[in-house]
């Protein structure tokens, strides 16, 4: 079993499993979880939204809520381990979305090597102007 593949119990989460994307959103460089299916590698969801008005440190996610992903695969990703409840929300639309602190290092590590990728990226060149 890769370390990213979770699996998840019941009819609403996907039997094959999931397996977790990390990388960053380009408008605040926070973190950004997505999943995709174990067995196809097709999109399955985002674990994460964007919310720029949340307050959260490096290593926090805002969770969206349960209309977006089954409450089952959420238990499932805790239950591994790479996140804990911070016990804090926010409003997201109609629901409340919780703050997950990420606690897995492999993760972090490529959240902060794709926080650097981003960075770079986002330097704003100047064109050099003959006189």
């Amino acid at each position: 079993m890769d370390a990213t593949t979770v699996y998840a119990a019941g009819l609403a989460s996907y039997p094959a499993g999931v397996l977790l994307r990390a990388s960053v959103y380009s408008t605040n460089l926070r973190a950004a979880i997505s999943l995709v299916c174990a067995d196809d590698g097709m999109p399955y969801g985002a674990l994460t939204v964007n919310l720029p008005q949340t307050e959260l440190a490096d290593d926090e996610i805002l969770v969206a809520a349960d209309w977006n992903l089954p409450a089952d695969l959420k238990g499932a990703l805790l239950a591994t381990g790479k996140f804990v409840q911070t016990g804090r929300w926010n409003q997201i639309g109609h629901g409340r979305g919780e703050i997950w602190r990420i606690a897995d290092a492999e993760l972090l590590s490529q959240i902060a090597a794709a926080r650097i990728v981003a960075s770079r990226g986002n330097s704003k060149r100047r064109t050099a102007v003959a006189a």
